[in-house]
């Protein structure tokens, strides 16, 4: 090193060096301050850009629930009934969509076989029970349906005892493995009178 604060490289060309002093002040300063850049401190080409743009964790916005998870919450209902020679049906609609949504279908078949699907369940292959309840009374029937169908179809005995709390009005609740739909808005009269007391009929046949 040459004195007076001069150095030469290997290419011979000659460059200054701070002296002691200079170099202690301007550690001292940039200590104190970290984003102020002192002339004669080192390289004279600003290193601070600005200020870093904002950083957090990123908010990630969950996706709608399925209907059938918040069905009572947004359910405009619309029952209806209709019968053949041989059945009836009590059917469910939510009507505030662009088109009406199927919700349940119940079906009693002469026989006392009662029939319930629901197009809202996804099929599970683990899952052989579709439940049906009304009050307190819960009734567990086999899945008929294929594992490829659209929504989940049990069927089985059409039991008294349900029937007597869905004829009182009281509110229908399904249920498959973890998926669960209602409890149902109750069905209105004369639509429930006519479903039970035709379900009934087969269940206990009048004489001739």
């Amino acid at each position: 090193m040459a004195r007076g604060g001069f150095s030469s490289g290997s290419s011979g060309a000659i460059q200054a060096e701070e002296p002691p002093m200079i170099r202690a002040l301007c550690v001292t300063l940039a200590g104190a301050f970290p984003l102020a850049l002192l002339a004669g401190c080192g390289d004279d080409k600003p290193d601070y850009a600005g200020p870093a743009p904002a950083s957090g964790p990123t908010v990630t916005v969950p996706a709608p629930a399925p209907f059938s998870a918040n069905v009572m919450s947004d359910i405009t209902p619309s029952w209806s009934t209709s019968g053949e020679a041989d059945s009836v049906t009590l059917s469910l609609d939510h009507v505030g969509a662009d088109a009406p949504v199927r919700l349940l279908t119940m079906t009693c078949v002469r026989g006392s076989v009662l029939r319930v699907e629901s197009p809202q369940f996804t099929a599970a292959g683990d899952e052989d029970r579709l439940q049906i309840g009304a009050g307190d009374v819960v009734v567990g029937l086999p899945v008929v349906s294929a594992p490829d169908a659209a929504g989940v179809t049990g069927e089985g005995p059409a039991f008294r005892d349900l029937l007597l709390e869905i004829a009182v009005g009281r509110p229908i609740s399904l249920s498959y493995g973890a998926q669960t739909l209602g409890p149902l808005p109750p069905t209105p009269d004369p639509m429930i009178s006519r479903f039970t007391d035709r379900c009934r009929e087969y269940l206990e046949p009048r004489a001739r």
